[in-house]
């Protein structure tokens, strides 16, 4: 009997996508990596009459296909790191640079979203790493799911800003696509010469509740493990397998759950923060989770729990 091939959408040597392949092999599934790393320079992708096509192969016989990261962005250049790495001089040729990075993510784009349409599980969609990059979006789309998420404002607007501190008090800061950690809101950060900065790029400003960070792990509308972080920073950056496993109510366990689904999101890490007063509000779903670290710690076989939704077991 054939073995289930499954797609990891990766790179050849990327943590994630080198576990699950691990993963799955013991598992008896034949894993076949799509390497977008090193797409253009060393592989083709084409899309032939709607027919993804990798390295000149069809993949109509995989089955389901795992993204481990957030490997599409938009927009999709770097001027800035290309110009200290020195790959670009000044901005000589900057737009040609952006152009051809544009042309690049539009077939990558639509070549994942082309693999999905035959596929039978998709963990996940590129649609949801969409939604994780517009967080102000995602929390819109919780709150009116019923899910419970803490009072926020995204704005460049100064007079806003003291007027949404003001009423909340404490209040936490962080950027609105990510990619940094929070950080506590300051009567420095309220001088002129730095309010000014926010009047060039909006902010998401949140009231910081006190309590612990818990990290939500579900799969196919399940709950795999919740895990309590163990860190003394505003943000879990940089703690992954630092902590230890907690019981969360039940009410908590479905409000993930829900936001899982909402996000359409088949596998998801979900930040909850627990008040000291015993609130849970959802602080956001990620659909990339890094779990290796949490199970070693926490001895819940999350990587065998995706590869067997993966293989459809």
């Amino acid at each position: 009997m054939n073995s289930k091939k499954i797609g990891i959408v990766g790179g050849e040597g990327e943590k994630y996508t080198m576990h699950m392949k691990s993963v799955l092999e013991k598992l008896g599934a034949e894993p076949v990596i799509i390497d977008t790393f090193r797409f253009p320079e060393t592989v083709s992708f084409s899309l032939r009459d709607e027919r993804p096509v990798y390295e000149g192969r069809e993949l109509s016989e995989i089955e389901a296909f795992y993204n481990p990261i957030v490997f599409y962005s938009d927009p999709p250049y770097d001027l800035y790191e290309q110009i200290q790495s020195g790959q670009l001089k000044a901005f000589d040729g900057w737009y040609a640079s952006y152009a051809a990075q544009r042309e690049r993510q539009a077939l990558l784009g639509s070549w994942v979203r082309a693999v999905a349409f035959g596929a039978k599980r998709v963990a996940n969609r590129v649609e949801c790493f969409h939604l994780h990059i517009l967080k102000p979006h995602q929390l819109s789309v919780l709150k009116r799911a019923g899910v419970t998420v803490p009072p926020t404002l995204v704005t460049n607007s100064p007079p806003e800003l003291l007027a949404f501190r003001e009423e909340v008090g404490d209040v936490l800061y962080k950027p609105v696509a990510g990619g940094a950690t929070g950080k506590l809101l300051k009567d420095e950060d309220l001088r002129p010469e730095r309010l000014e900065l926010l009047c060039s790029a909006p902010v998401i400003f949140q009231k910081l509740h006190a309590g612990a960070l818990i990290r939500v792990f579900v799969l196919d509308g399940r709950v795999l493990s919740a895990f309590e972080m163990e860190t003394g920073n505003l943000d879990d950056r940089g703690n992954e397998g630092a902590g230890q496993t907690v019981d969360i109510p039940e009410s908590v366990e479905q409000m993930c759950i829900r936001a899982a689904a909402v996000c359409d999101m088949a596998f998801a890490s979900i930040d909850v923060k627990r008040t000291d007063s015993n609130e849970y509000f959802v602080l956001e779903c990620s659909p990339s989770p890094a779990f290796i670290g949490f199970q070693t710690r926490s001895g819940v076989s999350i990587d065998e729990e995706l590869g067997r939704y993966l293989i459809g077991a």
